[in-house]
C-alpha cells in the first residue's frame, strides 16, 4: 500500500523544499519508510528516507529519491542536491523515530482500508443484508454503529446493546425513532455551507446532545440521502481512518437499501416524476394524464388542492427537505409529496371540499412550526391536468403573505384572491387611484378629526347594512349608530342603494390595507 507525499506532509506538518516536487506532492507515492545513513547505497525510488540537515552529505541526497529533512540547524538549500531530489522539511521538534513510527502508522492505516475495502466489497457481493453489513462495520471499526432512515426512524444496530451513559442511543433503540431535538441538530450541522455550495459531504461530526461524539456518515443515492450510519466513538477513539471505512460502508447500504426497497422506490420515483413533469407543464393531453393516474396507482379523492412548503430559515439541505418529506408524508398519509424548486409540493386530496378540519389545521400549523416552515395552500381544484396552475396560486400564497405581513404559518390563496388581482396593477398604474373618492374623504376626515366614519361604513355594508348587527359589532348605541350613517351619506352624497358603489368601497379599503403593508 502507498501513501502520497503530500500525505506525509499534512501528517508532519513539513513543506516542501526546491521545486521537485510537482504540485503539492499529490502524484508522488511512497511505499516505505527508512532511515538514511552514509554507508546506504540501495536506495529505492518509492521509499522516503528520513535524515537530520546536520547528517547531510551534499553528494548522498542528488539521487531521484525522497527525503524527510528535519530541520535540527538552518538548511542551506544547496545541500539538497539537484532538482531530482524530492524533499520536505519538518520542524526541529521531530526526531526520526517518532518520524518513521507515524509514517509507518499511516502505511498501516492504509493496509487496513483496502482490506477493509475489499471485505465490504466481498459482502455486497455475497447480498448481504443491512443488519449483516452493520455487524461486519462493527467488526472492521470496533465502535458501535446505528443506522436510522432519512426521518431518522431507527433501522438496524451492532454492538450497542451494553452502551452505558448514552441516553439519546438508549431512546433510539427503545422508542425506534431520533427525537426531534437531535433531527434539528443534524439538520443544522457545521458543514451547511458546504451542502449549500453542491459539495458532497458525506461525514458529519455530532457531539452536541451526545455524551460521546459521534460521526454520522450520509447514505446517499444519486445525491439523494436515504439514510444515517452513526458511528458511536464509544470504546476508542475515531481515526481518520475509520471515516473512510465508514463512508465505504455507507455506499455499501445505499446500494443494499435500494435493493431491498427497488420496487417502492421505483414507483415513487416514478409518481413523483409525473407530478414534477405536471408542474413544468411537460403534459398536456388530458387522457394521457389520466392513463398515468391510472398507471400509477393514484387512486385520488375528487377534491384536490395544491400545497407549497417552505423552509423558512433558508438551511433547506437536501437532507432536511428529505426529512421534512417523510414527516409530512406521515402527516398527511400521502406519497403525493415532492420535493420541487427547493422546497416541498404537495398534492393533497380530500373527500370533503375542506382541505381539513379546524383541530387537524391547527395540527398542521403545530407542525410548521416546530419545523420552521410556512405552507400556501391553493384553491380547490379537481383535476390532475389544473396542478400546475393551482401550484402557482400556493406559491403566490406564500409570497403575498410575506408582503401583506400575514401572521401564522398557513397562507389560504382563497384570502389573497383580491390582493392578488390588486398587486398585479402595480406595474400598471399606482393603486392609490383605485381608490373611491368616498373612502378617500372619510379616511381624511377621520385623521383630521379623530373620527371614525370609515370604519362605521364598512362595517354598516360588511353587516349587509343591518342596523342592529352593525351597532352590536362595533359596541355603539343604536341612535349613534343611526346619526353616524346619516352624517356620511350627507358628507359624501353617498348613495346606499347602488351595489357597485359599496363594491368599490369594500374594494378601496383592501387597497388601503395592502399600502399600510408596503
Amino acid at each position: 500500500m502507498a501513501v502520497t507525499l503530500k500525505k506525509i506532509m499534512s501528517l508532519l506538518n513539513g513543506r516542501p523544499i526546491k521545486m521537485s516536487i510537482s504540485g503539492s506532492g499529490e502524484t508522488i507515492e511512497i511505499k516505505g519508510i527508512d532511515y538514511f545513513t552514509e554507508q546506504r547505497a540501495d536506495l529505492s525510488p518509492d521509499y522516503a528516507y528520513v535524515i537530520k540537515v546536520s547528517e547531510i552529505v551534499q553528494r548522498r541526497l542528488d539521487h531521484k529519491n525522497c527525503f524527510i529533512i528535519i530541520e535540527d540547524e538552518p538548511l542551506d538549500e544547496k545541500q539538497t542536491g539537484e532538482s531530482g531530489t524530492n524533499a520536505i522539511l519538518v520542524d526541529k521538534d521531530w526526531d526520526p523515530e517518532t518520524v518513521v513510527k507515524r509514517v509507518r502508522q499511516l502505511f498501516e492505516d492504509q493496509y487496513r482500508i483496502g482490506d477493509s475495502s475489499i471485505k465490504i466489497l466481498e459482502s455486497c457481493q455475497k447480498g448481504y443484508t443491512i443488519q449483516q453489513l452493520l455487524d461486519l462495520g462493527y467488526q472492521l471499526l470496533g465502535n458501535p454503529l446505528l443506522l436510522v432512515d432519512v426521518s431518522l426512524c431507527f433501522i438496524a444496530h451492532s454492538g450497542g446493546n451494553n452502551i452505558d451513559n448514552e441516553p439519546l442511543w438508549e431512546w433510539t433503540l427503545s422508542k425506534g425513532y431520533v427525537n426531534k431535538e437531535y433531527a434539528k441538530s443534524v439538520m443544522t450541522d457545521d458543514n451547511q455551507n458546504e451542502i449549500d455550495q453542491g459539495k458532497e459531504v458525506l461525514v458529519i461530526w455530532e457531539t452536541g446532545l451526545l455524551n460521546h461524539r459521534q460521526l454520522v456518515g450520509r447514505v446517499l443515492k444519486n445525491n439523494r440521502p436515504l439514510a444515517y450510519l452513526k458511528l458511536l466513538e464509544y470504546h476508542h477513539p475515531i481515526t481518520e481512518s475509520d471515516q473512510e471505512i465508514l463512508i465505504m460502508l455507507c455506499h455499501a447500504v445505499a446500494m443494499t437499501m435500494e435493493d431491498a426497497n427497488g420496487s417502492s422506490h421505483t414507483a415513487s420515483s416514478l409518481s413523483d416524476t409525473f407530478l414534477i413533469a405536471l408542474l413544468n407543464q411537460k403534459m398536456y393531453d388530458h387522457k394521457a394524464i389520466e392513463e398515468r393516474e391510472r398507471i400509477y396507482g393514484l387512486k385520488l379523492y375528487k377534491n384536490l388542492f395544491a400545497l407549497v412548503i417552505r423552509i423558512d430559515n433558508r438551511q433547506n439541505t437536501n437532507d432536511r427537505l428529505y426529512y421534512l418529506k417523510r414527516i409530512y408524508q406521515n402527516f398527511f398519509n400521502r406519497q403525493t409529496v415532492i420535493i420541487y424548486n427547493g422546497q416541498l409540493v404537495i398534492l393533497l386530496d380530500t373527500i370533503t371540499a375542506e382541505i381539513q378540519n379546524e383541530r387537524e389545521m391547527a395540527s398542521f400549523e403545530n407542525l410548521l412550526e416546530e419545523n420552521d416552515c410556512t405552507a400556501g395552500i391553493s384553491k380547490i381544484f379537481y383535476h390532475l391536468y389544473d396542478f400546475c396552475e393551482h401550484y402557482k396560486q400556493a406559491h403566490n400564497a406564500l409570497n403575498l403573505g410575506d408582503q401583506l405581513k400575514k401572521p401564522g404559518r398557513i397562507r389560504n390563496y382563497d384570502e389573497l384572491i383580491i390582493p392578488h388581482m390588486i398587486l398585479s396593477f402595480r406595474g400598471e398604474t399606482n393603486i392609490k387611484n383605485l381608490i373611491h373618492p368616498v373612502v378617500k374623504a372619510l379616511k381624511d376626515l377621520d385623521d383630521k378629526k379623530g373620527s371614525n366614519f370609515l370604519e362605521t361604513l364598512v362595517a354598516y355594508i360588511n353587516h349587509n347594512q343591518d342596523t342592529t348587527l352593525t351597532a352590536k359589532s362595533l359596541h355603539v348605541h343604536y341612535n349613534t349608530l343611526k346619526y353616524r350613517i346619516n352624517r356620511i351619506i350627507e358628507l359624501t352624497e353617498l348613495d346606499l342603494s347602488d351595489s357597485e358603489t359599496l363594491f368599490n368601497i369594500q374594494l378601496s379599503v383592501k387597497v388601503n390595507e395592502i399600502l399600510a403593508c408596503l
